[in-house]
């Protein structure tokens, strides 16, 4: 079974997630070819890398303005040259934009956000949150190239097998006509992406406000993580839109996750579902996000989160 790995390139750099594509790869079968295609700036840089991953062919592409529309004019090209069964991708920005659209453009399907796979009898075996996060389904796709978009850090980082070598093809495709870029705006990061920090503090709108991010801020920092957030605190600007959790924000897969004031919408526990331990501090002991949180805290956030604070400092000597 050929395997097809879109692997994001930034600045010659692999993406964290991409290693962890090529061990579900091989948790598909062990002995499958895989070949990749390596989008973004830099992507020669990358090769080598891929190379002693496993990937026996690079596709290179790397387009001037990268569109998701040329992306998926890429990857059909390559689909199409490797003939892979199965194209495997992550569950990133680009990931959540390409995998439909590729789907359609190849007449075949796309599972989406998935945990989990095995393969039972030469039976591809995809397993996917569904009901808002609170039960768990098994998919299979019967056409080919079966396309797979895989949440960060469900799979652990591939070992780099060394001194490999791979055979490379330029891949060239012309943007659409409709589609024009008119301006870069680079976003300024400190510190890890939310998608891939091991702890996250996330507010919600029993905040109350903007003030208590600040608040938040001291403990992500304290944890060494990050801040997100849920929508309404997104939509009302107490919180950049670039920090938002949940199906319509970012999908994370942390360590720890602490969710504070925030009630739980499906939306939201969808992208959540993937960390490892949730703390839940909120004041209403029938809040939604109880349910999915490994420990919870029933209390007011504005007398929890400065205890905890204090605590942590003490054990830590912060």
């Amino acid at each position: 079974m050929d395997i097809l790995i879109i692997a994001e390139v930034k600045d010659g750099a692999l993406s964290p997630v991409s290693t962890e594509l090529f061990t579900a790869a091989r948790t598909i079968s062990a002995d499958s070819r895989v070949s990749v295609v390596a989008i973004g700036n830099g992507v020669k840089s990358a090769v080598l890398s891929l190379a002693n991953l496993g990937a026996s062919v690079v596709f290179l592409a790397e387009p001037r303005d990268l569109t998701p529309q040329l992306a998926v004019s890429f990857i059909g090209k390559a689909a199409a040259e490797s003939r892979a069964a199965v194209i495997l991708m992550a569950e990133s920005d680009l990931g959540a934009d390409i995998a439909p659209q590729l789907a359609s453009k190849l007449g075949t399907a796309a599972v989406t956000g998935v945990v989990a796979l095995r393969n039972d009898n030469g039976q591809l075996i995809i397993t996917r949150p569904v009901y808002g996060g609170n039960a768990m389904a098994d998919f299979t796709i019967d056409t080919e190239p079966q396309i797979i978009s895989i949440r960060p850090k469900v799979f652990a980082p591939a070992a780099s097998g060394g001194n490999q070598t791979a055979e490379t093809i330029e891949l060239a495709a012309e943007s659409p006509a409709n589609i024009r870029v008119i301006e870069h705006v680079a976003v300024q990061q400190q510190g890890p992406r939310i998608e891939e920090a091991k702890v996250v503090v996330g507010g919600g709108r029993g905040l109350g406000g903007p003030e208590g991010f600040t608040q938040l801020k001291q403990l992500a920092d304290l944890l060494g993580g990050v801040v997100g957030a849920s929508r309404p605190p997104c939509d009302q600007g107490w919180w950049p839109e670039t920090g938002q959790i949940g199906i319509t924000g970012k999908i994370i897969s942390p360590d720890l996750y602490i969710a504070v004031g925030i009630s739980g919408s499906s939306q939201h526990v969808s992208g959540v579902t993937g960390s490892k331990t949730i703390v839940a501090i909120n004041k209403d002991a029938e809040a939604n996000i109880f349910k999915a949180a490994t420990y919870g805290v029933t209390g007011d956030w504005k007398k929890v989160v400065p205890a905890l604070t204090v605590k942590i400092k003490e054990l830590t000597g912060g």
